[in-house]
């Protein structure tokens, strides 16, 4: 198959979407696939097995790395070149709907697959000059993503709740983790020392994260203050990351930064527990990893990750913003070594059959049931959809007014 991938967020940024979307494109080379991305224009963006179309882009200014681009008609040009069989938009947003839009008007009529990552209608909530945007969110993404050919997101859960709040065609992209990588073996004395600056002999807890408003890294603090005699590793960087810093001084916080491939899974694999406090996960890829890596996980009771962990199984959830609950959950794990033990074992075993063989697998196949001819599910552009263009265009202008000058920023 030719598969063109429409990523909203590419290299270098580190988060989990950008990991899924590289595990993917590994995958479907594998299958010797010709795949294409088409992505906003990043400095780092070119690291990749595959060609990237880049167009140029600005950075959102209440999160710096995420950049918004600005697609145009060299899009027609590139796709009629590739000639794809399928477009994959990759957590559309303000570029992959604008690029939807640019395609439509074009007269392009190449099978879509959408994929939903990012609560976005959820997360805004935690910043306060776009929590009024959370309905506005909701609606037009649904107008949006009910105009794809199948809709993917990535836990049981969050199908159900895509389906309940009206959007159609939604299927399973299972989850997946490398669990070679990610293995209880990379278990290192020395980086439990680097995680616990020096302290390797105390109870050491970790979180990985990026620190933004929406992942609730604060919460941790208060959880911390429970615990004298622990250390909490922040795995992880972000806008919010001179904050937290200021949140957690006078604690037994220690802020690593990014670290990735065996560095950490070594810090997952060297941890007595993972911490977690975001409530706006679709799946939880961090959660994946950490349980990978036999490390018991305490989270909370939200999004998809109850979908990872089975409450007193593999770790132990708490509902969401009971403080509590969630120093209860991190002292059973740290004071009975037993219960800490068999958890490592359950979280491992649970994680063991979640391979990137077989997510990718099962994403193909929707890339053939999307090819499958059908009944167009678009003709002309209903009110509700140009409504939801004219509000995804003025969101877009908005951010781009209130950025550094006002103007579209190349990125080099």
């Amino acid at each position: 198959m030719r598969i063109a991938i429409l990523a909203e967020v590419f290299l270098p940024k580190v988060d989990g979407v950008v990991n899924r979307t590289m595990n993917l494109i590994h995958q479907l080379v594998r299958c010797n696939d010709d795949v294409m991305v088409i992505c906003p224009q990043a400095e780092g963006s070119q690291a990749c097995p595959v060609p990237v179309v880049e167009f140029p882009s600005f950075a959102f200014p209440l999160y710096p790395e995420y950049r918004i681009a600005s697609p145009n008609y060299r899009l027609v040009k590139v796709l009629d070149r590739f000639a794809p069989d399928v477009l994959h938009y990759i957590n559309p947003f303000a570029f992959g709907f604008r690029c939807h839009d640019l395609l439509h008007r074009a007269g392009v009529r190449v099978p879509s697959v959408f994929s939903f990552h990012t609560l976005y209608g959820e997360f805004v909530k935690q910043y306060r000059l776009l929590h009024p945007l959370s309905h506005l969110l909701w609606w037009f993404t649904r107008e949006y993503h009910n105009r794809a050919d199948v809709n993917l997101t990535v836990s049981n859960i969050m199908r159900d709740e895509l389906a309940g709040r009206g959007f159609r065609r939604v299927a399973l992209w299972p989850p997946a983790v490398d669990g070679e990588l990610f293995h209880p073996a990379r278990k290192r004395a020395e980086m439990r020392s680097r995680l616990a600056n020096g302290r390797s002999h105390r109870p050491l807890l970790l979180t990985v994260s990026r620190l933004a408003p929406e992942k609730n890294v604060g919460f941790l603090a208060d959880v911390l203050d429970r615990f004298p005699e622990a250390t909490l590793a922040v795995v992880g960087d972000g806008p919010q990351r001179a904050e937290l810093e200021q949140r957690f001084a006078g604690k037994n916080a220690h802020f690593i930064g990014y670290l990735k491939g065996e560095e950490l899974a070594a810090a997952y694999a060297s941890a007595d527990a993972f911490v977690y406090a975001s409530e706006t996960e679709t799946m939880g890829n961090v959660v994946l990893e950490a349980m990978a890596c036999g490390c018991p996980v305490v989270a909370p009771r939200a999004g998809g990750i109850p979908n990872l962990v089975v409450h007193g199984q593999a770790g132990l959830l708490y509902e969401p913003r009971n403080l509590t609950e969630a120093v209860g959950a991190v002292r059973s794990i740290l004071s009975d070594d037993d219960l800490r033990n068999r958890m490592s074992r359950a979280a491992r075993q649970a994680v063991e059959t979640l391979n990137w063989d077989h997510s990718i697998d099962r994403v193909r196949e929707v890339y053939r049931e999307a090819i499958r001819p059908r009944p167009a599910i678009a003709g002309r552009i209903s009110f509700q959809q140009r409504l939801a263009q004219i509000a995804i265009s003025g969101l877009v202008f908005a951010f781009q007014s209130v950025s550094k000058g006002g103007a579209v920023a190349a990125c080099r």
